[in-house]
């Protein structure tokens, strides 16, 4: 089997670099993923303004609105307690992954993408150090003139040998009448410092709640922990009384997730590394759709240049590393300075402070910055005037990016 471009892996990043293909005119394109679709996928879903902005530029905006959950207020609790709540207005959204997903694929479907799932790839065809194509475990050849790899973390095609830090995940659902409607969590407990537990409505009565915690030292050594008991004593301390009442939909999940500060080792001959694939998930929260689906449309903006013959595959590879440390860079450092801000206590400072509204503002830039790598602040009309028209406040500023 051959085709001009392949694309490894139908989630955000590897769906949004196929829409984004065939938006720019070109049309063989391939789009392989080892899981049957629609599928479960194990994550928080929750969509930032970023994300909403993109989802826009990839035509599934009008579907998206009508399925997702708006976020209406976001709940801050700090180490010592201290809570700061701020009106999101819709600037965020829930989606399970299992529909987003599918619906970034089946608009790609629509564009003529070609779509196998239930693939299998077991490695990558190369010849003479370029990579083209892969062989699946049944044996089956993909040939391609350019691979796009979107295969998660630990990806199978990457060749970035710097060490690895993890953040490890374990979540579960609820479903139950007490939980207030539209609000987002996200608590700061000490036993997680310097990351933290959240709580996502997915529904008017369903969220799903879980942690993130650094799965290694400050050395790089592995941290034993039982993240079950760890999991359990956050759901007592902070979701005893909703959960009283609440009635748990399946089990709990988790998975780790590799993340960077300096983005690198993103490209081979032949290919490009995008999503988590290219470590692309956020060292302060663990977040990644909105980077994921940015990186698969820059990834696929430089296979167009090359296509077109506006520029060398060297070049193209290039300016597409540019663009990746040009868009997160920063916000990947501001992660960093948000978990200082956790660890050293600064973030309960802060919330003692927060009545005044010029620091309002920063800090809301700045929690904003730190859990998604970018500076959005703002969620696309659209999204205020479908609560406008539903009676619901139309502003849009928002503590989240």
């Amino acid at each position: 089997m051959e085709t001009e471009i392949l694309i490894v892996g139908a989630g955000p990043s590897g769906a949004a670099a196929a829409v984004q293909m065939c938006q720019l005119g070109i049309k063989d394109v391939l789009l392989v993923d080892r899981d049957r679709f629609p599928r479960n996928k194990t994550c928080g879903s929750g969509l930032s303004p970023a994300a909403l902005h993109l989802a826009e530029a990839l035509g599934i905006g009008p579907e998206l609105r009508r399925r997702a959950n708006p976020v209406l207020t976001v709940r801050f609790v700090t180490q010592s307690g201290e809570e700061l709540r701020a009106p999101a207005n819709s600037a965020a959204v829930i989606l399970l992954r299992k529909e987003f997903d599918n619906l970034l694929v089946e608009r790609a479907r629509s564009l003529g993408v070609g779509f196998r799932d239930g693939f299998r790839v077991a490695e990558a065809l190369e010849e003479d150090g370029r990579v083209v194509g892969v062989r699946g475990f049944d044996g089956t050849e993909i040939r391609a003139r350019w691979t796009l790899f979107a295969d998660g973390a630990p990806s199978l095609f990457t060749r970035d040998d710097r060490e690895r830090r993890h953040i490890d995940t374990l979540m579960g659902w609820w479903e139950g009448p007490d939980f207030e409607p539209g609000r987002l969590d996200m608590v700061f407990d000490p036993e997680l410092s310097p990351l933290y537990g959240w709580l996502f409505p997915e529904t008017a009565t369903r969220v799903n709640i879980g942690i993130c915690i650094d799965a290694q030292d400050e050395y790089g050594r592995k941290v034993p922990r039982d993240l079950r008991a760890v999991f359990r004593r956050f759901l007592e301390r902070h979701y005893a009384k909703e959960l009283r009442s609440a009635r748990q939909v399946g089990g709990w999940k988790g998975h780790p997730i590799v993340h960077t500060t300096w983005i690198a080792n993103v490209t081979r001959p032949g290919a490009l590394l995008i999503g988590e694939a290219a470590r692309l998930t956020h060292n302060g929260t663990g977040e990644g759709i909105s980077q994921a689906m940015q990186s698969g449309m820059y990834g696929a903006d430089a296979v167009a240049r090359v296509v077109r013959g506006e520029a060398s595959e060297f070049a193209a590879w290039r300016g597409y590393l540019r663009a990746l440390r040009k868009r997160f860079t920063v916000g990947f450092a501001a992660g960093y300075l948000l978990r200082d801000m956790v660890s050293n206590g600064m973030l309960d400072g802060l919330a003692r402070t927060y009545n005044s509204a010029s620091f309002q503002r920063g800090i809301h830039w700045l929690v904003g910055a730190a859990m998604t790598g970018t500076t959005t602040q703002e969620a696309p009309a659209a999204y205020a005037a479908a609560r406008s028209e539903s009676g619901e406040p139309s502003r849009t500023e928002s503590p989240m990016a």
